[in-house]
């Protein structure tokens, strides 16, 4: 179906309108032949005009590169994507022998690990990318492995490393040499560093209060303490790829070439089949029910139903940044957008709304039904870590003086848990993330400020030993089914 290229941009520039949304990064191929490659919007939220070179961090859709980094090195014999990971890394372990001496880079690329997300082990605490992989042992699986789809950025930063290891180069420098250069991506670049030396980038945005639909403020890029010149960040391969509009159209048209690039095959075909198979069962969401089933992940793309069409996609956030790219191979499109906004879906609103017009229909209103279940969702989310408190109990008090809740609670693989007491007051420091504290019922407290993506009202319970003394500092990091509390010991 013919695509109205102006009509498209028009009206995404009325949706970043409604949504409160700065600029946004698009691109749309069809076979060959680049539909539309373009930015809208103001990239810095007031003057400067996004254009097809803008930079935008593309987050977790990040995880396409690294799964085709894997499968380059497939295709040269160098790596088994079936071989257990420790026969390339032999320091290699997780917290279970089982687990260690059995997983392969299938299982991490389809994350079927048994990894849950642990995402406070890594997020803002300035480990090392080494210092990551040795903390893996103290990091219990919630899960057997293979047995369900449990997204996790750790299960990237494992592949990444094993890409380091087989290929004898960092990670950003195999992605530079083994993609963006055959590909034609000049702009596109894996270092936020470098980034920041280009003169055309988006600035990041998020809401004036944490997850709010409203309001909008600059925020500061992510950038790990460990970080420095040369050195990205630790998890890399889960996310580091910054890129624009015309750069993910040659990215698209690589995928539709089934891993060529001007003829020339750097992915077996038989291995770009393997990246779009479904590996393991995600659950659908009844929110993009019916156009969308048997959502699956394969190898750094999920896979589905689309309309009855064969279709795989991937989102990314990242802090400031929202991001959705999609494939439907057979009818030969790719559709990339990206926000700068924190946690919209908006880009993913984009992406759908152009499938739909290249595909002839005009029913799916999804800048309205994803605005609605953006709100959905942070409520959901809210209430999630408001819920481990329960009803407060009225009339209780802590057990002891708040100075005594004061000091350092450690936990194996996890930064430290901070508290201290000024001015009558506890405040906690985890992970660069400094708020306070209150009180909320026995000896149970809730944050008053974000720590991450973690909202305000995260519960935070200290515990004693057996002579009344404060050691134990418990919380839940995440919200996903079944997660257990880490528990911090003085």
């Amino acid at each position: 179906m013919e695509f109205q290229k102006e009509q498209f941009l028009s009206d995404v520039a009325e949706q970043l309108r409604v949504w409160e949304v700065p600029s946004a990064s698009v691109c749309v191929v069809r076979g060959d032949e680049v539909l539309l490659a373009d930015g809208v919007g103001p990239r810095d939220g007031k003057s400067q005009l996004a254009d097809g070179e803008t930079l935008y961090q593309i987050a977790s859709c990040s995880k396409a590169f690294t799964a085709t980094a894997a499968a380059i090195l497939a295709t040269e014999g160098r790596l088994d994507l079936d071989a257990p990971v420790a026969e390339y890394l032999p320091a290699f372990r997780m917290q279970e022998p089982y687990a260690s001496s059995h997983l392969t880079a299938r299982d991490f690329l389809s994350h079927r690990s048994g990894l849950p997300r642990h995402e406070y082990a890594w997020y803002g605490t300035g480990f090392t990318r080494q210092e990551l992989m040795e903390n893996l042992r103290y990091l219990p699986l919630s899960a057997p492995i293979r047995y369900t789809f449990q997204y996790s950025n750790f299960n990237y930063l494992i592949a990444g490393c094993l890409i380091e290891a087989v290929s004898g180069l960092p990670f950003e420098e195999f992605l530079r040499q083994r993609i963006f250069l055959p590909l034609g991506m000049e702009h596109t670049v894996a270092f936020s560093e470098d980034m920041l030396r280009s003169s055309n980038y988006a600035l990041p945005f998020d809401r004036e209060e944490p997850y709010a639909a409203h309001g909008i403020r600059e925020i500061p890029f992510y950038r790990s303490p460990a970080e420095r010149p040369g050195v990205g960040d630790p998890t890399a391969a889960a996310g580091c790829v910054i890129s624009c509009a015309g750069d993910m159209a040659k990215w698209l048209r690589f995928q539709l070439d089934h891993g060529r690039v001007n003829g020339q095959s750097l992915v077996r075909e038989d291995l770009m089949d393997l990246l779009y198979t479904p590996h393991i069962h995600m659950g659908d969401d009844p929110a993009h029910a019916p156009e969308r089933t048997m959502m699956s992940y394969g190898l750094g793309w999920m896979a589905c139903s689309y309309r009855g069409r064969r279709m795989v996609e991937h989102g990314g956030n990242i802090n400031g940044f929202s991001t959705y790219a999609a494939v439907l191979p057979e009818e030969q499109l790719g559709i990339f957008a990206s926000a700068n906004m924190n946690v919209t879906l908006l880009a993913e609103a984009v992406v759908r709304d152009a499938a739909d017009r290249l595909l002839g229909h005009a029913d799916g209103n999804w800048y309205e039904r994803l605005r609605r279940r953006n709100a959905q969702q942070f409520q959901e989310l809210k209430s999630f870590y408001a819920s481990f408190g329960g009803e407060t109990v009225p009339g209780t008090r802590p057990s002891h003086p708040l100075a005594d809740y004061a000091g350092d609670y450690a936990a194996p693989g996890y930064r430290r848990f901070r508290i201290t007491c000024e001015n009558g007051a506890l405040k906690a420091d985890f992970n660069t993330f400094v708020v306070g504290l209150r009180h909320l019922h026995y000896d149970s407290f809730a944050t008053q400020g974000v720590i991450g993506e973690l909202p305000a009202g995260l519960v935070l319970t200290f515990g004693t030993d057996a002579k009344g003394r404060v050691r134990t500092l418990s919380a839940v990091l995440g919200n996903e089914a079944g997660l257990a509390p880490i528990v911090f010991t003085k």
